[in-house]
């Protein structure tokens, strides 16, 4: 299958926005499937939004090196190219574990680098040959962002060793941006109107400056995955349960993945908004995501019949997940910086501050309590990322995981248990976790 990763040396040298910008132009020509390495969750909403298919993440540490290779090879199939958007710098990852590099050799995928050249342009060079040489990544191609001028282009252009092809530039544009925030880019369907015209907006800009056909010609030199792996990424179940899953501003952090792992366990989705006061009567299991319920107190605090729906059906014993910003929403309290307090559907005894110090990074959990998604003694890997942290917490909450790395939510332990209910701080990936998901 044709493919091949975007990365760049840092973070915020556009890889989102010329990735988002690639797809859309590819999409023109060819049926184009988005992928995200690492664990984000925002990213790959403005990829499906360029390509109109969901983003698949490949993460090494939550899926395991089959896992990705299977996961690629599964959604490519009925696709023309791949194209494989990098976390962070090449490198970047646990050292260079689980990094854009080791997916790159995981995968036997090529490179190619966007270098940011505000301020700089023969020095390009110099950033593209360190990234090559460090440890022999197989770059075959460069992008350079925000140029000021054609002359600037031919500068970059000439500071390349002449193994990797110089594809092309993006002019320095204020308007051809995606607005960020703490805990990343503004999510998609945010800035759905304004994202979409931004993507198109870059789209024309490449499909003049780039040159797409080197680029596919790169794609097409990615070696063949040679072993062969079950699945062809239909969904092919019984659906004959009710999976609700939160879905709206508030909370909207799920890997595409998961949810066809959900379908293929048999259960139909349908969609819900707190925010909206929505429920799911049939609902045999509800999945409440992370996403931003900090942005949204009063709304959620007022939103009573989602809330009083969701203790109902947990009191009931309908299996219940809910990771980080879900895990807000099931506490007693969520406390804003004027340290106002909001109640929420208060399955736990927590009061939870919703804005404190950035909590980032992967995590791997033991399994101390039985619950919907594991068993006593197994260990899983996931990752947190917030900046909320409880202030008060009943000491007689049960918990789920032992921290073995990470966080957590309280003195080394997280996911807090009440009968089928589970909230926690750390987000899961389903692959690993199918033969136990959703058990009661």
């Amino acid at each position: 299958m044709p493919r091949v990763i975007i990365s760049s040396y840092k973070s915020s040298a556009g890889k989102t926005l010329i990735t988002s910008g690639l797809i859309k132009a590819l999409s023109n020509r060819l049926k184009v499937r988005g992928f995200k390495v690492g664990p984000d969750f925002i990213d790959p909403g403005y990829l499906q939004l360029a390509s109109g298919y969901p983003a698949i993440n490949l993460d090494i540490w939550l899926m395991g090196e089959d896992g990705v290779i299977n996961s690629l090879m599964n959604y490519t199939k009925g696709f023309d190219i791949g194209i494989i958007e990098g976390v962070m710098g090449l490198y970047d990852g646990i050292g260079y574990k689980y990094s854009t590099y080791e997916l790159s050799k995981v995968t036997k995928t090529p490179i190619v680098v966007i270098v940011d050249c505000f301020e700089l342009s023969y020095t390009a060079g110099a950033i593209v040959k360190g990234l090559k040489d460090f440890m022999n990544a197989d770059v075959r191609g460069v992008i350079f962002n925000k140029v000021a001028s054609e002359s600037h282009y031919l500068d970059c252009k000439a500071s390349l060793d002449p193994s990797v092809k110089p594809l092309g530039y993006v002019r320095f544009d204020k308007e051809l941006q995606l607005p960020s925030r703490h805990l990343g880019l503004y999510t998609s369907i945010e800035y759905s109107k304004k994202a979409s015209e931004v993507i198109s907006a870059i789209a024309k800009e490449i499909e003049s400056n780039i040159d797409l056909d080197e680029l596919i010609n790169i794609a097409n030199e990615a070696e063949e995955l040679k072993q062969e792996y079950p699945g062809d990424g239909k969904i092919e179940a019984n659906e004959d349960k009710v999976a609700a899953i939160a879905l709206d501003a508030a909370f909207n952090f799920y890997y595409s993945q998961n949810l066809d792992i959900i379908k293929r366990k048999g259960y139909k989705l349908k969609f819900f908004s707190p925010l909206s006061n929505e429920v799911v009567d049939d609902a045999d299991f509800i999945y409440i995501g992370g996403g931003y319920p900090e942005l949204y107190l009063e709304t959620l605090e007022q939103a009573t019949n989602t809330k009083f729906w969701i203790k109902k059906k947990s009191y009931e014993g309908t299996a219940i997940l809910a990771e980080c910003g879900g895990l807000m929403y099931v506490s007693k309290y969520l406390i804003d910086e004027n340290d106002r307090k909001f109640r929420m559907a208060n399955i736990f005894d927590v009061e939870i501050k919703a804005k404190d110090k950035l909590t980032i990074g992967y995590t791997k959990l033991e399994t101390v309590n039985d619950n919907i998604i594991s068993r006593k003694g197994s260990v899983i890997n996931a990752h947190e990322f917030h900046i909320s942290k409880p202030l008060v917490i009943n000491e007689e909450n049960r918990f789920a995981f032992k921290m073995i790395k990470g966080k957590g939510l309280f003195n080394g332990f997280d996911g807090l248990i009440n009968q089928n209910t589970l909230a926690s701080y750390s987000h899961f990936h389903f692959l690993k976790l199918q033969n136990y998901l959703i058990a009661s």
